[in-house]
């Protein structure tokens, strides 16, 4: 009897390997229209990839476009400011030179008057 109950149930695990390793296999078959149904789903899913990575280029190109233009701007931006602070100092070194010439006029018209003072005395005497 022990013979007996090892053997059926040895034989009861082999078949249930056996069915369950061919409906394991026979699941995996596709069907043609299931195959289809797949393939159309990949090849949306790819042109959708394929959209966004256009798209993705599209932004980066234009952000560096922008940052490109960016920085000519700034650089344009530096270079008045350089402009203007040289003629800033220009202005003040004009400034200068007109008050220096201006002194300097004051005291050769102080000499004049000095000098006409001088021979006008040098005259009466």
């Amino acid at each position: 009897m022990k013979y007996t109950t090892i053997i059926i149930t040895m034989a009861l695990g082999a078949a249930f390997g056996f069915t369950t390793h061919a409906f394991a296999q026979s699941s995996n078959d596709m069907t043609h229209t299931e195959r289809d149904k797949k393939d159309s789903v990949e090849a949306v899913t790819l042109m959708e990839e394929q959209a966004q990575s256009t798209k993705d280029k599209n932004r980066m190109a234009d952000a560096k476009e922008d940052r490109k233009q960016t920085k000519a701007k700034a650089e344009n931006a530096q270079r008045i400011e350089s402009d203007a602070n040289d003629a800033a100092r220009e202005s003040r070194y004009a400034v200068r030179a007109e008050r220096k010439a201006q002194k300097s006029r004051k005291q050769a018209n102080k000499q004049a008057e000095k000098a006409a003072q001088a021979r006008e005395k040098s005259n009466n005497n």
